[in-house]
């Protein structure tokens, strides 16, 4: 858990800090941006997919725990921390950027539900 921890954190840094900030938007500068640096697009996409596929990870884990917390049922507590850290890994990224954040924790929190039911017939 603390590995996913740390890959999340990192790859979401890597991915705010080589996507290209455009303000005011506009599409048009953005895309020349992504369009004359690739190999920097190429790397964020890379942060972004390993990132949120890490936190979505830690969201799934800790959303089981909580369930199983409701339920009064018994839970790894050492795993029930370190799940709920992916919390504090948006907090800090949000410092950084928060538009290219919401973004990030939406695929996150989308893909880690959809997995939800995987999760659950493994752990039974």
């Amino acid at each position: 858990m603390w590995f996913l921890f740390i890959v999340g954190l990192l790859c979401g840094y890597f991915m705010i800090a080589w996507t290209p900030t455009v303000e005011p938007f506009v599409l048009e500068v953005f895309l020349t941006d992504i369009i004359f640096d690739p190999m920097k697009t190429f790397f964020a996409l890379v942060s972004f997919f390993i990132g949120f596929i890490s936190n979505a990870i830690l969201i799934r884990a800790a959303t089981w725990h909580t369930l199983q917390a409701w339920r009064k049922e018994t839970t790894n507590r050492k795993e029930q921390f370190l799940s709920y850290s992916v919390l504090l890994t948006f907090f800090i990224l949000a410092i950084i950027d928060v538009k290219k954040t919401i973004i990030f924790f939406l695929f996150s929190f989308a893909y880690g539900m959809m997995s939800m039911s995987v999760y659950k017939e493994r752990e039974n």
